[in-house]
Parts: structure tokens; C-alpha cells; sequence
């Protein structure tokens, strides 16, 4: 392991220790010694890049790293004055030069850093763009990353001559530190013309207003008729994930639009234009006539700013549909319409009293289920999915995660059986987010699959290679932000061989255990995968119905069962396993091959929960968004 790979593990002591470096070096300074003053701004220049990043926690904003780097090269700077002060050159010329070297020094740092913020607020696009056209823009390559590297690129280094030359020169001789000033000066002056170069090439991006008008022109000639809004919390991507396989089998032009930039490389590769809009101010003048009609997949703060437009007419069609309260949110009464997928859906507000008409709710199925095969994929051992929700805002006792009471004991009982299963684990993206003991229990989890499945598997390699290829596909080429929307003008080919590749890899070994999450494999390859399902009361239950198998609700609260089941009607055609196991034997019996019981419950409640069957689940969800843009036309 490198050195720098050894203190990356060791964040909090290179905080501690650059300030000790520091303090060293004027120690060292006032003394004086050469040699020990060497070696305390060596470390201070080998931790300062792992300590700054620590404490200002990334690249935003972007000034004030600036300014945090810079303090480091002052003080270092100030401690080689002392140093050669104290060592007797104070009244020689080389002391002189040293001291306006470092006045110098300061002044190209300055500009350096100048230039730095120009070019990074040039290439800040206003709108942040895949499948786009942005060659009328002319948005060129980005600077090389050690340019623009605030924490080990040229403006932690520039000093780096005019230290190295006190140094010496306290012990060899006051030419040392003139020779050292100008290499100092030198280096700063070549520094600042290498980014001069592309804060030139780039000083027309400066124009916000032209480069957003040039993209909104793009989207206005693609004439979308329905834009889908997205706004959240980063973790929160899967909710729109979900949603892009339904988007690309859709007949009418839509338009993604996002509001948060570090959204973009999170989402699956789409042919759909995206378009993210950080400003409010950016979205008002974002106008897209030709669309009549937002889609919402989620509730969020920023839906208001599109909200608030009278053009369009406002449909919330969420990312699930479950027992849980996410699903009757009291928020969802400000849209025009509540899309949701069968009776059970508009019954669930009806009875909540939220505020939302009944009139306003539209019943338009699961347009998401296609892929769900009734019939399971061929293993030489039955398979068990396994997939906790989170611990949610809700408050819930009965709609809890099973995690925290139960996930551990589960997971172990059924590694342990004498029988042998194949464990499919697939935990909720927001797993741990809210509270640790859920974090604990999924982290024993996870140790208690890897030891059953002995260390990494034979193809486990070649499936890192295919994974890498495939999370290539949603950031095309190299670069900052600004270069990436240019070069993802068109979606990348290939994705769909390599995706192919990758799955065949995935599912070859029937008998492994796996962990999974996001949507590679996607929940509905999981179902596929699975002869039964142990889920919690989540969306995730309802379309488990599509695949007509075997299910189990977990019960973390120890409810009783009647009381249960009319809380949350998902779990009628399932088992029950209570805190205590109670209930896993008779749905492993059925994963075993065993006649279920509780199958001739399940259609009726598909038909509730997700609507009249049909050959394509999307029909019903196209048939009312036709019928919603006749009526926004009439």
C-alpha cells in the first residue's frame, strides 16, 4: 500500500498533524536548523492535501478551499523569512530576494486562484444536459484534472521552490534562498499560464443566459409533451430509476428535468433528453410550450417551482404503491391529480382523509411490471428474497423495518438450515440512513453472507470489469460536468450487450448467496429469480403479486394477525412471520415445492391492489395520460 493510500486511511490524524507540521516548522525556524525545518514542511506538505480535504469536505465551495490552501502556503512562508533571519541572512541581498520571491509568490497564487474560480464558474453550467445537442455551445475539453486539483495540483506547490531553498540555504549558503525565490516565482508564473489557457477557452461560458438559451432551444425542437420533475436527496435516484424503464417504452415525448446537478451521474442510462435546473430562477425561464402536462415522482420542497406554473397540468404518480403512510402523504392533495394503481390505492385516501378528492384520483395500474415473469429462473436450490424496507419517517410500528427486531435472526436461521436456500438479499437504498441499530444489523448481515458464501466467488472479477463498463455508460467520457453534457449528446451504445454480459455473469452460479442493490439486477430480476418473497409492508409486496408466488410480510411489532392483515391489505394473500420466526417453516415448505395455502387469495388481491390484469401493464397508464393531454388540449 502507498504511503498516500496509507494516510487516505488515516484522515483525522493528518488533521491533527498539519497544524504540528506547522508549528514545527517556525520552532525549527526560530532555533534555527536547516535540516529540521526540511523535514517538518515535508510532512506538512505530504498531510496537507488529506487534511484540507477533510475539513472542508470537497470541492464546494469552491473560494473557500481556496482560501484554506492558501494559509498553509503563507505560514509556510513566513516561517522560511524567520528562518533565514535567524540563521544571519536578515540584512543580505538573498534575504531581500527571498522576501519579495515570497511577496510574488502570494500574488501568483492569488491570480492562480483567480483564474481557478473563473474557469470553474465558466464551466458551472446553468443547465446540466444528457441526450442533448450542445454543439452550438462549443464547450470545450476541460482543464487536466491536476490543474484544477485545489488540494495537490500547483497552488499547494508553488511555494514549494522558496521552502526548499531557506532550507538549504540556512546551511549552505544565503544564494540558496534567492535561487529558491525565483524557482518559486518561476513555477507560479508557468502555473498561471497553463490555466490561462483553458480559462480562455472557456471565458464564453461565462454567458449563462446564451448557453441557456441554446439548451432550451435544443429541448423546444425536441417538442416534449410531458416533463417528468425529480428533486431529492441524492439517495433517493432509485425513485427515478424505476421509472426511466417506462419512460423509454412510452409513446409520447418526454423530457426529464432535474434539479440537483450530482443527480446526473446517479441516474441509469436513458435515451430520454435530461435536462437538470439547479436555479429556481433558471426553471421560470425554462418555457416548453409543446408541454402540457408534469409527471412526479416523488414530494419534494423544489416541486412547488414547478408547481406553481399554471401551464402545466400536475399528475403524482410516486415511485410504489404500498400500505405504508408515504403512500396517502397529506403533500399530494397539491397536485391536480393522484395517479395510482388500483382500488386499493383510492381507497387508501379516501380513508385517510388527507384532503385528496376522490374524484382526483386515477386509477392507471403498474405500468413498471412487464418484466415479471409468473415462473421462476431454474436453480439447483430454492431461493429466499429477502428485501427490508427502511426505517422511514413514518412512525409506523406495524410498517417498520424488520431489520432492527428481526433481519439477523432471519438471515442466520435461514443460512443455517439443514435443507440448503439460496439467499437473495436486497435491502431498501435509504437502509441505515436514520438510525444506526438498522445499520448494525444490515452490516452483520453482510458478514454473515459473505462467510457463507466463502470469499469472493470465481467470476466475481469479471464482474467488477462489467460493472465498471456499465456505470462508464452513465458518465460518457472524461472531464468536469460541463464536457460530460457535451460528449452524453447521444446515448452510449453498447450498454445493452454489456448489460446482457453482465447478467448472464450475475445469475450463472445458482447456489451463491447474494447481496444486492439499485437496479442492477433490478428488483423484477430479482422476483424472476425468487421462488418466495419475505418482505416488509412495502411497494415492494404489492408488485410481488405480479409474479403470483409465495410471499411472507414480516411482522416486526408482533401484531396480531387479523389486526394485521386489515392494516395492511398487501399482506392478505401472504404467511406472517412474527419477531420470533413464527411463520418462516410454512412459506419455506412452499419454497420447497409445498401447495401454498393462502394462492387462491392472491388474484383477487392483485386485482385490488394493481388493477385488471393485462397483456402489457403499460396500456392503462398511457391510456390516461392520452386522455389527461386530450383534456389539457380541449
Amino acid at each position: 500500500m502507498s504511503l498516500r493510500a496509507q494516510i487516505l486511511k488515516k484522515l483525522p490524524l493528518a488533521v491533527a498533524v498539519l497544524p504540528l507540521a506547522l508549528l514545527g516548522m517556525f520552532v525549527t525556524a526560530v532555533v534555527p536548523s536547516g535540516w529540521a525545518y526540511a523535514v517538518c514542511a515535508a510532512v506538512g506538505y505530504l498531510v496537507e492535501p488529506v487534511a484540507m480535504k477533510r475539513v472542508v469536505g470537497g470541492m464546494q465551495p469552491l473560494p473557500r478551499v481556496g482560501l484554506s490552501v492558501a494559509a498553509g502556503s503563507v505560514l509556510r512562508g513566513c516561517a522560511a523569512l524567520v528562518l533565514l533571519a535567524r540563521a544571519g541572512e536578515g540584512g543580505s541581498r538573498a534575504f531581500v530576494v527571498a522576501a519579495l520571491g515570497f511577496l510574488a509568490v502570494q500574488a501568483l497564487r492569488m491570480g492562480y486562484a483567480g483564474l481557478l474560480l473563473y474557469v470553474w464558474w465558466c464551466r458551472r453550467l446553468p443547465a446540466v444536459t444528457r441526450n442533448i445537442d450542445l454543439s452550438e455551445v462549443r464547450i470545450p475539453d476541460a482543464p487536466p484534472h491536476r490543474l484544477m486539483d485545489l488540494y495537490r495540483g500547483p497552488l499547494s506547490f508553488i511555494d514549494l521552490p522558496l521552502v526548499a531553498g531557506a532550507a538549504v540555504a540556512a546551511e549552505a549558503g544565503a544564494r540558496w534562498a534567492a535561487g529558491g525565490a525565483a524557482g518559486a516565482v518561476l513555477a507560479g508564473v508557468v502555473a498561471v499560464i497553463l490555466l490561462a489557457v483553458p480559462a480562455w477557452r472557456s471565458r464564453h461560458l461565462a454567458a449563462k443566459a446564451r448557453v441557456l438559451g441554446a439548451v432550451r432551444a435544443q429541448v423546444q425542437a425536441y417538442e416534449p409533451e410531458v416533463v417528468v420533475y425529480f428533486s431529492g436527496d441524492l439517495k433517493s435516484a432509485y425513485q427515478l430509476n424505476g421509472w426511466l424503464p417506462v419512460l423509454e417504452r412510452m409513446e409520447r415525448r418526454v423530457v426529464i428535468v432535474l434539479r440537483e446537478r450530482e443527480m446526473l451521474p446517479l441516474l441509469d442510462p436513458t435515451t430520454r433528453p435530461v435536462v437538470c435546473l439547479p436555479l429556481g430562477k433558471d426553471l421560470a425561464a425554462f418555457e416548453l410550450p409543446s408541454a402540457r402536462v408534469a409527471l412526479f415522482a416523488a414530494n419534494a420542497a423544489n416541486n412547488t417551482h414547478l408547481l406553481r406554473m399554471p401551464q402545466f397540468r400536475s399528475v403524482y404518480i410516486g415511485h410504489g404503491d404500498s400500505d405504508k403512510p408515504t403512500s396517502f402523504n397529506p403533500f399530494t392533495k397539491v397536485y391536480d391529480e393522484v395517479w395510482v394503481a388500483g382500488p386499493a390505492g383510492r381507497e387508501r385516501y379516501a380513508r385517510s382523509g388527507v384532503g385528496v378528492a376522490d374524484a382526483d384520483v386515477v386509477e392507471v395500474g403498474r405500468p413498471s411490471l412487464w418484466p415479471v415473469l409468473t415462473t421462476t429462473a431454474a436453480a439447483p436450490t430454492p431461493t429466499v428474497l429477502y428485501a427490508p424496507t427502511w426505517e422511514g419517517f413514518h412512525g409506523d410500528e406495524g410498517a417498520a423495518t424488520s431489520l432492527i427486531t428481526m433481519g439477523p435472526s432471519l438471515v442466520r436461521t435461514l443460512l443455517a438450515r439443514q435443507q440448503r436456500i439460496r439467499l437473495l438479499y436486497r435491502p431498501h437504498p435509504l437502509t441505515g440512513t436514520l438510525d444506526r441499530r438498522a445499520k448494525a444489523a444490515h452490516a452483520e448481515i453482510l458478514a454473515m453472507i459473505d462467510a457463507a458464501n466463502g470469499g469472493a466467488g470465481e467470476d466475481e472479477d469479471r464482474l467488477a470489469r462489467l460493472a465498471a463498463q456499465l456505470d462508464a455508460l452513465r458518465r460518457p467520457g472524461r472531464g468536469d460536468e460541463a464536457q460530460t453534457a457535451r460528449d452524453a449528446a447521444r446515448p452510449a451504445a453498447g450498454g445493452e450487450a454489456v448489460f446482457a454480459e453482465w447478467q448472464a455473469a450475475y445469475w450463472a452460479d445458482g447456489t451463491r448467496h447474494r447481496v444486492m442493490g439499485g437496479s442492477r439486477p433490478s428488483l423484477y430480476d430479482c422476483f424472476n429469480h425468487a421462488d418466495v418473497l419475505i418482505a416488509d409492508v412495502s411497494g415492494v409486496v404489492t408488485d410481488f403479486l405480479a409474479a403470483d408466488k409465495p410471499y411472507a410480510v414480516a411482522n416486526p411489532a408482533g401484531l396480531d394477525a387479523d389486526v394485521f392483515r386489515e392494516r395492511y391489505p398487501a399482506a392478505a394473500a401472504g404467511h406472517l412471520i412474527g419477531p420470533d420466526l413464527s411463520g418462516l417453516d410454512a412459506l419455506l415448505d412452499c419454497a420447497g415445492g409445498a401447495l401454498d395455502p393462502l394462492a387462491h387469495e392472491r388474484k383477487p388481491l392483485r386485482a385490488r391492489l394493481l388493477g385488471p390484469a393485462e397483456a402489457d401493464p403499460l396500456a392503462p397508464f398511457e391510456r390516461a395520460l392520452d386522455a389527461l393531454l386530450r383534456r389539457v388540449a380541449g
